[in-house]
C-alpha cells in the first residue's frame, strides 16, 4: 500500500479551522517520512520497519509529524537551535526502541525533512508561510481526489 491510503488527512485537524496549511505541510512531512522509512538501506531501520504493519508504521510517521509541529514553528522564525527532529519523539512513541534505532529514525526523518523543504521551495501553496490560512486540500483529498485538484 501506499502512504496515501494508509496516512489519513483527518489525522491532522480535529475541528475545521485546523485545516490550515501547518497541518497540512505535517500531513506531506509524514507521507515523505513513511516513503523514506520504507525505501532507507540503512540495515538498523530495515530490521526496524520489517518489525512493524504498514498501518503501525502510518501511525508512527502521522505522529511523529505532530510530534515535528514546534520544531517547524522554530524553524519558521529562524531560530534553528537544535534539531528538526528529536530522539525523544521516538521514545516517547516505541519504548522499545534503542538508541541507536531512534537515532537512525531521526537521520531518516531529517533526511526527509530536507527532501520536503526541496519540494516545497518550488510550490505555489507556500505552506510554511501562509500556515494559518484554510487549506481546501484536506477538502478535496476528503471527496477523493487530489489535494490541488
Amino acid at each position: 500500500m501506499n502512504a496515501e491510503s494508509l496516512i489519513k488527512t483527518s489525522w491532522f485537524y480535529v475541528v475545521e479551522n485546523q485545516k490550515n496549511h501547518i497541518n497540512w505541510f505535517l500531513y506531506e512531512f509524514s507521507l515523505k517520512y513513511f516513503d523514506f522509512l520504507k525505501e532507507s538501506r540503512d540495515k538498523t531501520i530495515i530490521r526496524w520497519v520489517a518489525r512493524h504493519s504498514e498501518e503501525q508504521l502510518a501511525e508512527y510517521c502521522a505522529y511523529f509529524a505532530k510530534r515535528m509541529r514546534n520544531n517547524t514553528y522554530r524553524h519558521l522564525h529562524r531560530d534553528l537551535g537544535g534539531d528538526i527532529a528529536d530522539e525523544e519523539y521516538n521514545f516517547d512513541y516505541c519504548h522499545y526502541n534503542t538508541q541507536i534505532e531512534n537515532e537512525a529514525l531521526v537521520k531518516v526523518a531529517e533526511a526527509a525533512w530536507l527532501d520536503l523543504l526541496d519540494s516545497c521551495s518550488i510550490c505555489s501553496t507556500d505552506c510554511l508561510n501562509n500556515k494559518t490560512i484554510y487549506c481546501n486540500y484536506f477538502d478535496n483529498m476528503e471527496r477523493g481526489g487530489y489535494p490541488w485538484g
